[in-house]
This record gives C-alpha cells, sequence and structure tokens, in this order.
C-alpha cells in the first residue's frame, strides 16, 4: 500500500519522497492506522522491517494534528537512540517538530540548553532520561505518547526498574506503543502494568529471520582469520558487518585485516561516543565497506544495505544471535549470515557452544545495566 493512500498528511508524504519511501511495508501499514486512532499497541516486529518508521510516521501525524501533544522514545542504546532521532527528524522536515535525543557519552549541559529550549518529540536511553529526571530538566507529566523500541533488548539488558521509574512517571492518560523482536511474559508485564487493552500486531515467523542464507562452517581456529579474509575480499562492494567477542579481539583483527590490505573499520564500546558516531556515519555512507565490532557496540545498529553478518566469534545465546543475523536482509532485502564453529574451542566457563543454556540470558538480565 502507497502511504498516499493511508490518510497520511502531504507535508509528511513529501518527507517520504525524499527519503525514497513510497510503499509502506507490512508493519507500517498495520501499525499507523491504528496509532493514528489512539490505539495502545504491541508490535511484534524483527529489526529492519521498517518499524523505526512506522512509529514515527504515527507520532508525527499524531503531533502535528495537536500541537500540544508531546512524544517519547525509549531506545536501549546510544546508537539507536541517534539513528530513531535522524530518522524522526527527516520525516519531521516539513512539520514544526523538534526532534531530540538524550544519551550517555554526550555533554549534560548541552541537552539541558536544548531541552530547555523545548522539545516536541524525546528520544531516550532510559538511563540518561532518568539523569535528567533527577536533575528535573525533563518532566513527563506532559507525554501523551511513547515508544518503547526494541523493548525485549531493554529487559535483556536490566533496564526494566529504569522502565518501571520512566512510565510510573508518566500521566495514566497516555498512549504507549510496544515495538519488540518478542512478546514473551515479560513483556506482557510491561502491557498489564501500563497500557489500556493494547492492539496487537506481528509480523513474520516469532524467533525468525526470514531472506537470510545462513550457513555454519566448522574449522580450526587457525584457519579463522584466512577464511575471514577470503570472504570479506569477495564482493568487494557489498558491506559487511564482522562480530567478534570482545574488544581486543576486535582491535587484533582489525589490525591484522589493514595489515593483509583489507579496508576495514572496527567499533566497541571502548570508542568515545563521537568516535562512535562517526564509525556508524561512515559504514552507512559507504566510505567504507567492513565493520568488525563487538555486541554491545552493535546492539541497535541499523543499516539497511548490509549484504553479509560474519559471526567470527559465535553469540553467546540463541537470542544475541538472531540479533546479529538481523543486521542483514532488512527491509526486504536478501543477506548472507556465516558463522564460524571452531573445531577446537578453547574450554571457557560459560561460553556457549551450539545449543542453548537454559537461564545463561536470564542471568544476564540481573546484571547492572551498561553505562548508556
Amino acid at each position: 500500500m502507497k502511504f498516499k493512500e493511508m490518510g497520511i498528511s502531504g507535508r509528511t508524504i513529501g518527507a517520504l519522497k525524499l527519503m525514497e519511501y513510497e510503499d509502506s511495508t507490512e508493519v507500517q501499514e498495520k501499525a499507523i492506522p491504528l496509532i493514528l486512532q489512539g490505539e495502545d499497541l504491541m508490535v511484534r516486529s524483527q529489526t529492519g522491517t521498517g518499524k523505526t518508521a512506522a512509529f514515527g510516521i504515527g507520532l508525527i501525524e499524531l503531533l502535528s494534528k495537536d500541537r500540544s501533544k508531546k512524544g517519547l522514545i525509549l531506545a536501549p542504546t546510544r546508537e539507536l537512540a541517534s539513528q530513531i532521532c535522524d530518522e524522526l527528524r527527516s520525516i519531521a522536515k516539513n512539520h514544526r517538530i523538534g526532534v531530540f535525543a538524550v544519551y550517555g557519552g554526550q555533554s549534560m549541559g548541552r541537552q539541558i540548553s536544548a531541552l530547555r529550549k523545548g522539545v516536541d518529540i524525546l528520544v531516550a536511553t532510559p538511563g540518561r532520561l532518568l539523569d535528567h529526571m533527577r536533575q528535573r530538566t525533563v518532566r513527563l507529566e506532559s507525554i501523551n505518547c511513547i515508544v518503547l523500541d526494541e523493548a525485549d533488548r531493554m529487559l535483556d539488558m536490566g533496564f526494566k526498574p529504569d522502565i518501571d521509574k520512566i512510565l510510573g512517571s508518566t500521566s495514566s492518560q497516555k498512549q504507549v506503543l510496544l515495538f519488540s523482536a518478542t512478546l514473551d511474559s515479560n513483556i506482557h508485564k510491561i502491557a498489564r502494568d501500563y497500557m489500556q487493552m493494547p492492539r496487537t500486531v506481528e509480523i513474520g515467523n516469532a524467533g525468525k529471520v526470514e531472506r537470510i542464507d545462513e550457513k555454519f562452517i566448522r574449522l580450526s581456529r587457525a584457519e579463522k582469520f584466512d577464511r575471514l579474509k577470503n570472504i570479506l575480499l569477495q564482493n568487494p562492494d557489498a558491506k559487511k558487518l564482522v562480530f567478534l567477542r570482545s574488544k581486543r579481539s576486535v582491535e587484533h583483527i582489525c589490525r591484522k585485516l589493514k595489515k593483509a590490505g583489507v579496508e576495514v573499520q572496527f567499533l566497541h564500546g571502548g570508542k568515545s561516543q563521537n568516535q562512535r558516531e562517526k564509525t556508524v556515519r561512515g559504514f552507512q555512507e559507504g566510505s567504507f565497506r567492513i565493520l568488525i565490532a563487538t555486541d554491545v557496540a552493535a546492539r541497535g545498529l541499523h543499516i539497511d544495505d548490509v549484504s553479509h553478518v560474519i559471526n567470527y566469534d559465535q553469540a553467546d545465546s540463541d537470542d544475541m544471535h538472531t540479533h546479529r543475523i538481523g543486521r542483514t536482509a532488512r527491509n526486504g532485502n536478501d543477506g548472507s549470515a556465516i558463522t564460524f564453529i571452531e573445531t577446537d574451542p578453547l574450554p571457557k566457563k560459560g561460553r556457549y557452544a551450539v545449543t542453548k543454556r537454559r537461564g545463561s540470558f536470564q542471568s544476564f538480565r540481573h546484571r547492572k545495566p551498561f553505562a548508556y
């Protein structure tokens, strides 16, 4: 369905055309009308289905019709918050709607100055939003619509207490939109506590990442680097994302690849926020085609044209594996995922091998949240 058939305003349609958005995706077609009707909404959708535009278009249309309304979007990571902010600013290009993001790694003073000038839609990570709430630089009583993006990821990262504090500080008369890759019991508890008769939209099969050609390669540790190099040198114009387990490994493999003549950059939590944003922007814009990253750094990394995901090191859980390979095959594109399985793995306590170990992610959920 084309956006103009959905009753969306001409100003928003014009902005979407500049973004080369003309036909809606399934999640947009199903979710936007319900958002415009003011319904609370639970959406199960994998990344890459166009869900950011779904809630972004809906939220901007609501605010453009009633300028007294304010919106809040919670995201699990800095990178995702920044990307949501950029996309919503593009959608709101022809409206006088201010969109601003607050997250760790940026100056509190700069954020406070922007907030004092007035913001219509605030995109935030839970930790930084609580910092502003403690300093009383944001008031949530006037929020009319709240979006929880990648809600399952926020719970996995230990943000449930923060979410409770944030939602508990808002008015009971608000619209809540929840987007998640899964709708498990923890997600349903949020719905029971904070949503009013939510409608449910489910896209695709639960836990299944579609349109991905997935391969598992068994090899020795000594063979891994050369195999990686050969894969990366194939299809040089294709964007490829490589996952490793640790910062040290990321930097080590990046140095070896550069020494072998492969143009590559890396992303991990040890980089400053400005460095991380510059790296993500360069990958998005095609300044380089290969990115080596850790899981923490790549959470919420939304790059539409990644053709290959390579798991140099295996993920620590089935859920994280699904999240990794979901970086490819986005927005209806095909993609490839390759996972190296070592035939001579070093013994490592708590390491996830081929089968899922029950409880591994449950224990992670109770760790202290990352400092976003």
